[in-house]
């Protein structure tokens, strides 16, 4: 009798501890404000301490979602061309059939009779000049080859080198060289993009033969790419080039949205200075020439069914997210979403960040169904950054289950002792 005594007073203690779980849940509580966390589309930024020397300051969020967007082009009348069967590139060069303009970087090979100082190949520098001996550079961007060879017949005879009836200069086209074109209008991803790449093996044994250089690596854009890509807070319309204590201010915004740049080509001693915003702006977040093209999260889903990370199908490139993917994206790539609707439905994912402009830790919780479901979700659907981690809890349905199986593990031997008494 005693021993039933004590067995109905534990059952009364852990009924307790049942209603205490169950009156406080699960449910996180953080501490955090949707409008300060860093990666909310709409948020109102950030007031942050500015360094010795301030280069640019807006403070003002109210244009940061339309900042760098992408334009739309409408077409309603046919274009009207300069010549008939020509398009407005043809017509510059109207007398070259089939010919093409020279761009930097294009390999080149310039013979004449008699020329054996100024025979040879070469490299359009990266300004797009030719550089002969003793003559000064000769400008050959956006010239067909004809034309640069009546141009360089015009050099050489001004310097007095040949004579007007014994020069006969003739330029052809080795290797055209990768250029890179801004895109944009009714695109999936407007911006500058690279076409005619070639690997470098290809055109390693004609280069080194040639005469002059040219190098894509050495822009501004490659060195802002170099150090992880620009910030969704960047202001990107007046980007900080240092040189010799000149000041130089680029906007590179036309990357972005498909408009043409001027991209400075960089020397040993630049400094290169990004200055922030204190605004995020969705538009910066994508894949470009100067933002990261995807990056890596720490994901945990150790949901009832699978009971660990392997089984629950998260893995390396399941964490390797795109740049761009929004909490929702990243849910379902965690393997959060789907499965029995009743009891998966109303799960709950939290999204962990560290905010760039406070270095402070933020933590955002969002329900799986309301991010599935609500019309308002892309007003709390924040985008995912570089190393942030994510983690799925389970639904209420499911925690009350392992409650319930909790209680019954502990039950049951007591209930056994009490048939064994009787």
């Amino acid at each position: 009798m005693t021993q039933a005594t004590s067995t109905t007073t534990l059952m009364t203690r852990i009924s307790a501890l049942v209603l205490c779980v169950l009156g406080t849940g699960c449910t996180l509580s953080p501490d955090y404000n949707d409008d300060d966390f860093y990666g909310m589309p709409h948020a109102t930024g950030t007031q942050f301490t500015q360094s010795n020397s301030v280069f640019a300051s807006r403070l003002s969020c109210t244009d940061a979602d339309n900042f760098a967007a992408a334009a739309n082009f409408r077409v309603d009348q046919p274009i009207v061309l300069a010549a008939p069967g020509l398009s407005p590139n043809e017509s510059s060069y109207r007398g070259a059939f089939g010919a093409a303009p020279l761009s930097p970087g294009d390999l080149i090979q310039v013979r004449m009779e008699y020329g054996e100082g100024f025979n040879g190949d070469y490299v359009l520098d990266s300004s797009g000049a030719l550089t002969l001996p003793v003559i000064e550079p000769i400008y050959a961007a956006g010239l067909t080859t004809k034309a640069l060879a009546q141009k360089v017949e015009l050099a050489l005879i001004r310097a007095k080198i040949f004579r007007a009836q014994t020069l006969d200069v003739t330029v052809k086209v080795k290797t055209w060289a990768a250029i890179e074109v801004p895109v944009s209008g009714a695109v999936f991803s407007p911006g500058r993009v690279t076409i005619n790449a070639k690997l470098p093996e290809q055109l390693l044994d004609q280069q080194v033969a040639a005469s002059g250089d040219h190098s894509k690596q050495r822009l501004l854009s490659e060195a802002i790419r170099a150090a992880a890509g620009v910030r969704p807070d960047a202001k990107l319309d007046q980007v900080i080039l240092v040189r010799q204590g000149w000041r130089i201010e680029a906007d590179l915004t036309g990357i972005m949205t498909g408009q043409p740049v001027k991209d400075h080509v960089l020397i040993a001693g630049d400094q290169v200075i990004v200055p922030s915003t204190g605004c995020f702006q969705p538009n910066l977040v994508k894949p470009s020439q100067i933002t990261p093209k995807g990056f890596r999260v720490f994901m945990s889903n150790l949901i009832d069914s699978s009971m660990s990370n392997a089984n629950a199908a998260i893995g390396r490139f399941s964490s390797n997210l795109p740049y761009g993917t929004r909490l929702l994206q990243a849910a379902v790539s965690a393997n959060c979403v789907g499965g029995k609707e009743y009891t998966n439905a109303p799960r709950r994912i939290v999204l962990v960040s560290n905010h760039p402009l406070t270095g402070k830790t933020q933590v955002i919780e969002r329900s799986v169904e309301e991010l599935m479901r609500k019309s308002y979700r892309d007003h709390i659907n924040p985008y995912v950054m570089p190393n942030d981690a994510i983690a799925c809890y389970d639904s209420d349905i499911t925690n009350l289950r392992d409650i319930a199986r909790t209680l019954l593990d502990i039950v049951s031997p007591f209930s056994l002792l009490s048939k064994e008494d009787s």
